[in-house]
């Protein structure tokens, strides 16, 4: 039998925006993915560091208007969470934050 692999949630929240109902959120619970899903989401998750950039969270940029993303990761008894502006995104979150807002945009 193999390792056990570890159970995690992620969620995100995307709030702002320069129009009305900008506004999108998903959970997702790792026991609930696919193993191809839950494959690309944890490489994901692991390129974020969402427990290192919680370190410096919040982390603003620039600008008026723009979306403000915050990533939740709850595992092995912790919780992480990373609070974002759009123009402040490190690129090592993009593809987590893409990942979870297309989620939450297929699920409309």
């Amino acid at each position: 039998m193999g390792a056990e692999r570890p159970e995690w949630t992620i969620s995100l929240q995307r709030t702002g925006g320069l129009f009305a109902g900008g506004e999108l959120a998903t959970s997702v619970r790792a026991a609930d993915l696919d193993d191809e899903s839950r494959g690309v989401l944890e490489r994901h998750l692991e390129q974020a560091g969402v427990e290192r950039l919680a370190e410096r969270s919040p982390i603003t940029g620039p600008g008026a208007d723009m979306f403000q993303y915050e990533v939740t990761v709850e595992r092995g008894g912790t919780r992480s969470s990373v609070v974002v502006s759009q123009t402040a995104l490190p690129e090592e979150l993009r593809p987590l934050v893409e990942w979870l807002e297309q989620r939450a945009i297929d699920e409309l």
